[in-house]
């Protein structure tokens, strides 16, 4: 789990930033702890804010933290470093600022993983017209048929993220996710479908949505 970013858009660390009293994180890993297919959760952070929450939230699977890279892939490369697995072994990569994914989408993504591609991402179907813009102006309208938009988790084997990783760094700070560096050695990456509330953390008003699912998953509005 990468939960290692500053928050430069949010202005704070937006793992530790409290939705209805409780920090993001904690939505996160208790998500991962209650998913019956998930052994062990490995996060990439600040160690000492991340013992004490898990420990706070009795989070038995709980296996450690690792230090942040200077990019996202540096940091999930982080943190293969400090496993202990096995070539087949599937390895669940999550951002931690999407706190509000659910067991059942963890249980959908190894599931299908196990079916024997090399990856599985979750995603949603753009709705939205997408254009390519280029200083100010419109070049191409994109076919939205075919573009899906994706979330975390998402599964590999082990073995498969290894070879993947063992790459310069320049090119893994390039990389917006894990499946885009297998994708780019001809690897098969399938989907499952992910979940609309299974929001990002990025900018202040994302707290407020954030907190609206959250309240709607207590029962307390639609």
């Amino acid at each position: 789990m990468l939960a290692g970013g500053t928050g430069s858009r949010m202005g704070r660390p937006k793992q530790f930033i409290e939705l209805l009293g409780t920090p993001a994180l904690a939505y996160t890993l208790r998500a991962f702890e209650r998913a019956p297919s998930v052994d062990r959760i490995c996060v990439v952070g600040d160690a000492r804010r991340v013992g004490e929450l898990a420990a706070r939230e009795r989070i038995s699977k709980y296996a450690g933290c690792s230090t942040p890279g200077a990019a996202r892939s540096l940091s999930a490369r982080n943190g293969l470093r400090e496993l202990e697995a096995g070539p087949q072994d599937l390895v669940l990569i999550h951002d931690g600022s999407r706190c509000l994914l659910t067991p059942s989408l963890v249980e959908r993504v190894i599931g299908a993983a196990r079916r024997g591609a090399d990856g599985v991402i979750p995603a949603l179907p753009v709705s939205d017209t997408i254009k390519v813009v280029e200083e100010g102006v419109v070049r191409k309208t994109l076919d939205r048929g075919s573009l899906w938009a994706v979330q975390t988790p998402q599964a590999f084997r082990f073995g498969v993220l290894e070879r993947v990783f063992d790459i310069s760094e320049e090119l893994l700070a390039r990389a917006t996710d894990d499946a885009s560096l297998i994708e780019g050695f001809g690897g098969r990456i399938e989907i499952v479908e992910g979940e609309k509330t299974n929001i990002k953390l990025t900018s202040p008003e994302d707290l407020i949505f954030a907190e609206a699912i959250l309240e709607s998953r207590r029962g307390g509005g639609p």
